[in-house]
């Protein structure tokens, strides 16, 4: 009796045992179940705050800065000049007095003639002799200079370095040689300051010497080539010169500049060619819709010739030609600038440049079209937001974007001028991008308001 007592006791035992480890156990799913739940919840709750107010890390942005941008016409230019040939009459050796794009005079000296080619030389070598010893002594009186300091002569190196970085990246070829020339000077004068260079006192009287000996082996000029006009000196003839006549401009067609046959000519027979005044003339081919765009900037422009100059080089609209639909017109425009590149040119590309817009450059990639609130005011005089469609960036102010409208000016193939200052009845809520702005080139999920890291 007492057994089977005992083991009843032990059965409802072990029954309280099971139903205690079943309630744990479901306690502990109900509070995994519970965890899990939050955890998904919280990510799910940072994900969403992370991504429509914190932004992403990848946001992009560009300070905005002012920039100016032409509207231009893309064409080739026959350049129509008044040149006057310069016959060489003379059996001697030239030696020219004047370089191509100097300025000379009525009856100014084009070259000296010599009997044969070694008195050309010696001559020449007396010029060349001349400008080292003038460069030597300057160089020498540097050495002299008690006022002037090492840190004056660095700014002048500096100097000189710049300029001739800025000649070669603009391609002004015709002054490279003078860059170098004074660059190598700003050197030379630097070593002399600093004592790693000698003064030049013998190699100037070396070279006093060679050139009395020359002067004495009697190399004496047998004549001159006059110019008869006054004008641009240009030591080469193209075979173009007086092809078209400047009094033949107003009846110039399309077909007659389209393949132009230059005259055969025997440079030997020539010294060279002066043109004369200081107007010439581009004639450039332009479709109907460029000819009307030329009309509309009034008599105007500006042209550029890239492949000679990076220069703006202001000119004059003369006239349209046209005198069948079938062909394109021929803008016919008028120049004064010259310079020793231009003297050289006859056929190029051209650049006509209408109008020019500044304001703030943007990256295409920043615009954005996006909503805008305003507040209006009705006849009642109560208050009220709408929205409004706009195209505009967003722009960085500390960790949030605001969304900003723009006016554009001008739209390039990859970039547009933006008005800094347009009309306040063109902005929605009155308010636009300002300089050194940064704007968002590239982010996710742009909007405004949009907090970012």
């Amino acid at each position: 009796m007492k057994k089977t007592q005992n083991q009843t006791e032990n059965k409802k035992r072990d029954r309280y045992s099971d139903n205690k480890k079943k309630s744990t156990k479901k306690l502990t799913s109900r509070i995994v179940i519970g965890v899990t739940v939050a955890i998904v919840f919280i990510s799910i709750v940072f994900i969403f705050v992370t991504t429509n107010f914190m932004g992403q890390n990848n946001v992009v942005t560009a300070v905005t800065y002012k920039d100016t941008a032409h509207d231009t016409i893309s064409t080739t230019g026959f350049i129509i000049r008044n040149e006057e040939c310069i016959k060489n009459t003379s059996s001697g050796v030239l030696v020219y007095q004047v370089s191509t794009g100097d300025r000379v005079a009525v009856n100014g000296t084009i070259a000296e003639i010599y009997k044969n080619e070694s008195d050309a030389v010696n001559y020449r070598r007396i010029c060349d002799i001349e400008d080292e010893i003038s460069e030597l002594t300057q160089l020498n009186n540097a050495m002299n200079s008690a006022n002037v300091g090492l840190d004056t002569i660095n700014s002048r190196l500096d100097q000189k370095l710049i300029s001739f970085i800025e000649g070669v990246n603009k391609r002004d070829f015709e002054k490279i040689s003078d860059y170098e020339s004074e660059l190598l000077s700003a050197i030379y004068r630097k070593n002399i300051i600093t004592g790693d260079q000698k003064n030049f006192d013998d190699k100037i009287a070396q070279l006093e010497e060679e050139k009395t000996s020359l002067e004495n082996s009697g190399s004496k000029s047998n004549g001159e080539i006059k110019s008869k006009h006054s004008g641009t000196f240009v030591s080469k003839v193209d075979g173009y010169e007086n092809f078209i006549s400047i009094d033949d401009l107003s009846k110039l067609k399309y077909s007659d500049v389209m393949e132009p046959a230059a005259k055969e000519v025997n440079e030997s027979a020539y010294v060279g060619k002066v043109i004369k005044g200081i107007n010439w003339y581009i004639a450039c081919p332009v479709t109907e819709d460029e000819a009307v765009a030329i009309n509309h900037n009034n008599s105007t422009v500006h042209i550029k010739i890239p492949y000679v100059s990076s220069e703006s080089i202001p000119a004059r609209v003369v006239s349209i030609n046209q005198f069948s639909d079938e062909e394109k017109a021929l803008a016919i425009l008028e120049c004064n600038y010259m310079n020793t590149a231009l003297t050289q040119i006859r056929n190029e590309a051209v650049e006509i440049e209408l109008e020019s817009f500044t304001g703030l450059k943007l990256d295409k990639k920043a615009l954005h079209d996006d909503y805008i609130t305003k507040t209006v005011t009705d006849k009642n005089g109560e208050e009220s937001t709408v929205q409004e469609m706009v195209q505009g960036v967003y722009v960085k102010y500390g960790d949030q974007l605001v969304f900003k409208q723009v006016s554009i000016l001008y739209s390039g193939e990859d970039f547009v001028i933006c008005d800094e200052n347009p009309d306040p009845q063109l902005l929605v809520n009155g308010t636009t991008i300002k300089l050194y702005d940064e704007v968002v080139l590239e982010g996710d999920d742009l909007f405004d308001g949009k907090l970012i890291n």
